[in-house]
């Protein structure tokens, strides 16, 4: 409602005069005509019981969804949990069950048997091995030593040449000259003292040890290259490498030009290791735990679900992988 001429005229005169013209309850009868009119009592109590019955309400509504999404997500937990129970049971028995039916009993001819159907084999398998509990247990460091050793004699029975062994902490690297009589000691349990192929062990920075002088081979005789591999091999490595390149280009012995992919490529793979073609991690998802990611480009990665600890049928399912395997390298 808006102010009259003669009441506005009246109010700005006063304003003029500093509001000294009109009295206070001349201007409170001014103003109290376009003022609106004060709500009943009845009125104003039915909206305040109104306000209080929808609060009630609404807390309700809201206790009762939020038990709807507590019942609901005990719900899913529950279904996820009992298939998790089930996938991993399913695992275990499958696994279990496999070893028991195409156990190799120690025997070269029973790893060439399994691997005989398959098309084809990779030439470079690396394995990521381990340490148990951190190195705390007494005995971690003979059963990872024996664990490296049984991969080694399931890679010498298949016809691998070749074979990279990383454990992050490095500690094969370590005790190099004990992991290598282990390894002969498995290589001559499973082939016989004089029917074993000849065995060379080898890591960054160290010389490699031989079993045998490669030149009396016979034409049965696959050697078996092991390659120890840590953690250290993949951002010293570069560092290391870097390092060198910079001071040939300091000495002006190559030029910045010279410095390509395949130039890179070919110095790590002399440095460390060349691209292993399979990958097999033993753990129930796959974990690299720090491997050197420069060499595995292109490298095919096997991990078993739900699997626990360093088993056969882990690796001649591996070997089926990489069989099955299709690589595509671009143009």
């Amino acid at each position: 409602m808006s102010f009259n001429s003669k009441d506005t005229k009246l109010y700005r005169e006063d304003e003029k005069a500093g509001h000294k013209s009109l009295g206070v309850k001349e201007r409170e009868k001014l103003v109290k005509n376009y003022l609106p009119a004060p709500p009943s009592r009845s009125r104003s109590s039915s909206r305040s019981r109104k306000r209080k019955h929808e609060t009630s309400h609404f807390g309700i509504r809201k206790f009762l969804r939020s038990q709807l999404y507590l019942l609901l997500y005990i719900f899913v937990h529950a279904i996820f949990s009992v298939y998790i129970r089930i996938r991993e049971a399913y695992h275990i028995v499958s696994l279990r069950v496999l070893s028991i039916l195409k156990y190799h009993h120690n025997t070269p001819d029973y790893v060439r048997r399994d691997v005989s159907t398959l098309k084809r084999l990779p030439k470079h398998v690396s394995v990521i091995l381990t340490l148990e509990d951190g190195g705390r247990a007494g005995d971690a460091l003979e059963k990872l030593v024996n664990e490296a050793a049984e991969v080694a004699a399931w890679c010498a029975s298949a016809g691998i040449p070749q074979l990279s062994i990383y454990e992050r902490t490095g500690v094969l690297k370590r005790y190099m000259p004990q992991t290598h009589r282990a390894l002969v000691h498995k290589l001559k349990g499973w082939f016989g003292k004089h029917q074993a192929p000849p065995l060379s062990i080898s890591t960054r920075g160290a010389s490699t040890i031989h079993s045998a002088n490669r030149e009396y081979l016979s034409h049965e005789q696959t050697p078996l290259d092991v390659i120890l591999v840590s953690e250290d091999d993949g951002r010293e490595a570069m560092v290391d490498l870097t390092k060198v390149l910079v001071q040939m280009v300091q000495k002006e012995k190559i030029s910045a030009a010279d410095i390509t992919i395949d130039v890179l490529d070919h110095e790590l793979s002399e440095a460390v290791m060349p691209e292993p073609d399979l990958l097999i991690s033993f753990e129930p998802y796959v974990d690299l735990q720090g491997y050197p990611p420069w060499p595995i480009r292109l490298t095919e990665i096997y991990c078993a679900p739900d699997n626990q600890g360093v088993g056969y049928q882990v690796f001649l399912q591996g070997l089926r992988k990489y069989t099955e395997a299709t690589f595509k390298l671009g143009k």
